[in-house]
């Protein structure tokens, strides 16, 4: 079996957009970060928290990870301010554990964009994302990659994907031919290619001022489009032949259905879900974009088995004067079960709830998570620092975040308040589009901002995801939030088949042994261990007398007393063959004196 990212090298495009709906339950999405692991604020500013370990070399760790992989997304940004070089001298990449790195050079130089491949559209100086410094240079490993710096770090994080260890990864040459990808991401914007059969329809659409019977509105319901039988939509533009106002776009709604169903899968305000809840702005990203002197699109691929309807409700007190539409639809030979229908949520609190954190999706089932459109409103200029409240994102049921976050600006690529809410960016995969209402208050600028982010790949969740933000630190800074969550969904779920507590594990002097029972027709299976993270911890799994692969990790926090993490199985193990109930012998032969193991459970999807 190849690795998905060997496709991301050969086909980005297939990678960036049409991969998006595959339901994959042998990939696992990640993120690494110098967050407070005590749930202070102390997310870099003094870089308590800016390394894993500190190696037999004396250089600081920052990334760390063992089996088939790919890094996708690094981020830094100064600890002086956004403006400021690193300064924390050179960055090294060690690949499936070689003593002499792959890449060692000065981080500045790294991302100063002289340097092939290091170099536009991959490498972003912090004055092109403002006051961070941002590569999405793919970094496949086949075994390890391991990131080290010469003096500790203060903010920085790391999205990336594990695959299970039977999956065949080449690890990164920097000779890969990354020229598609290049054109991707230089023509942002432009439609992708066509799908075979594809047909384009297109018109324009009035939308009526809402009925007022016994004096209270009904939004008026404008029909736009309508397709019968299957299919996929994979441009849809929209452009207002007048211009519109930020008010007006966000009352005027988006709803698409799909297969017949009565409860639209997409409602959103057009402006939010084109990537701009203040009006009108340039947003150039690869999946969706706005201008205000051109269409809107979404390039986001939409299946569908028996039909797909899309409406514009009016919500404004007044009509809206014509708006041009195209969708472009094209084959869709996806098998249905294991391909996910196109959802966008949009949500809002006015204000948030303080010491609760903002909630942009919760959603249960299988599916994938592609990023999402932010805005922040807040209430009075002088209640600021809003920026500080941290990305929190639990994937299938864990107890602990998957993805821990150090504030906005750091969540969106940007980096320190003052330079990024002055200075807008929009770039292929994460942006800052627009900024309105800037006021300084004492030594910081306060605005209303907003921001998207797409994660190449997606964040694949098997039985639900729950993406949510602080708003401030400890959420103690109340604004005005909205937001529209992109996102592929199917129902089903992974369900927990067995499990065992370390009481009944039999230790060995090489580890532990235990068996666990899986039912028929399961698969995509993958062992939970609950555990005290206080130390690094690695171990070699076996699967029924043969090796499996490494199960490491390089994160500690002594400040949470259990963990939950997941141990992918190989494709062989994991397939959905047999008809009746099997068992699976497991033996986990640890490498360092600290493994810790308070539970073990067997989940697959059935």
């Amino acid at each position: 079996m190849v690795a998905t990212v060997l496709a991301l090298l050969a086909a980005p495009a297939a990678q960036l957009i049409e991969d998006y709906p595959r339901l994959r339950g042998d990939v696992q999405a990640h993120y690494v970060s110098s967050y407070d692991r005590s749930g202070g604020n102390d997310d870099g500013f003094d870089g308590t928290y800016s390394a894993l370990y500190v190696d037999e070399r004396g250089e600081h760790v920052i990334f760390d990870a063992k089996g088939p992989g790919t890094l996708y997304n690094l981020w830094f940004t100064s600890r002086v301010n956004g403006r400021s070089p690193l300064g924390w001298g050179r960055i090294k990449f060690y690949f499936d554990d070689e003593e002499i790195p792959r890449v060692d050079m000065e981080a500045d130089e790294l991302f100063s964009g002289r340097h092939p491949p290091f170099e536009p559209p991959f490498v972003y100086h912090a004055f092109e994302s403002t006051g961070g410094y941002v590569s999405y240079l793919p970094f496949p490993f086949g075994k390890r990659l391991k990131i080290t710096t010469e003096r500790r770090v203060g903010f920085y994080n790391a999205y990336y994907h594990t695959y299970a260890p039977d999956h065949v990864t080449e690890s990164w040459t920097g000779d890969e031919d990354m020229s598609a990808l290049e054109r991707m991401w230089t023509r942002v914007g432009a439609p992708p290619a066509g799908r075979a059969g594809s047909e384009t329809f297109s018109g324009r659409v009035s939308l009526d001022a809402p009925a007022m019977p016994d004096g209270d509105p009904v939004p008026s319901q404008t029909p736009v489009f309508e397709h019968s039988g299957a299919g996929t939509i994979t441009s849809l533009r929209f452009n207002p032949l007048f211009p519109l106002t930020a008010y007006q776009m966000q009352h005027i709604v988006l709803r698409i259905f799909w297969d017949g169903a009565t409860t639209p899968a997409v409602e959103a305000p057009l402006g939010s879900f084109f990537g701009s809840g203040l009006g009108e702005a340039s947003v150039r990203a690869v999946p969706l974009g706005m201008s205000p002197s051109g269409p809107y699109y979404c390039y986001l691929p939409m299946p569908f088995w028996r039909g797909a309807r899309i409406e514009l409700v009016n919500e404004n007190p007044d009509e809206i004067a014509e708006i041009w539409w195209e969708v472009t639809v094209g084959s869709n030979d996806a098998a249905e079960a294991e391909t996910g229908t196109f959802h966008a949520l949009y949500r809002r609190e006015w204000p948030t709830t303080q010491g609760v954190d903002y909630r942009l999706l919760e959603t249960e089932g299988r599916g994938v998570y592609v990023g999402q459109v932010m805005t922040v409103e807040p209430l009075r200029a002088e209640i600021k620092r809003w920026w500080e409240g941290d990305l929190r994102i639990f994937v299938d049921g864990q107890t602990y975040p998957a993805f821990s976050g150090t504030g906005h600006e750091d969540e969106y690529l940007g980096g320190w308040s003052n330079e990024w809410l002055m200075n807008p960016y929009s770039l292929p995969m994460h942006g800052e589009p627009k900024t309105t209402e800037l006021q300084q208050v004492d030594f910081q600028w306060s605005a209303a901002t907003t921001v998207y982010r797409f994660f190449v790949g997606g964040i694949p969740f098997q039985n639900g995801i729950q993406v949510a933000t602080e708003h401030g630190a400890e959420n103690t800074a109340n604004a005005m939030y909205s937001s529209v969550a992109y996102y592929y969904a199917r129902a089903g779920s992974m369900e927990k088949l067995d499990e065992i507590g370390a009481e009944s594990v039999e230790s060995s002097p090489r580890g532990s042994r235990f068996t666990l029972r899986v039912p028929p027709g399961v698969s995509h299976l993958r062992l939970r261990r609950l555990y005290h993270p206080a130390e690094r911890q690695e171990a070699e799994v076996w699967i029924d007398g043969g090796r499996a692969g490494i199960w490491y990790s390089a994160a500690v926090n002594s400040f949470v007393p259990e963990l939950d993490r997941d141990f992918l199985l190989p494709g062989s193990t994991s397939s959905a063959g047999s008809e009746i109930d099997r068992e699976i012998q497991f033996e986990i032969r640890t490498s360092t004196p600290n493994w810790s193991e308070l539970r073990y459970e067997l989940w697959g999807i059935r």
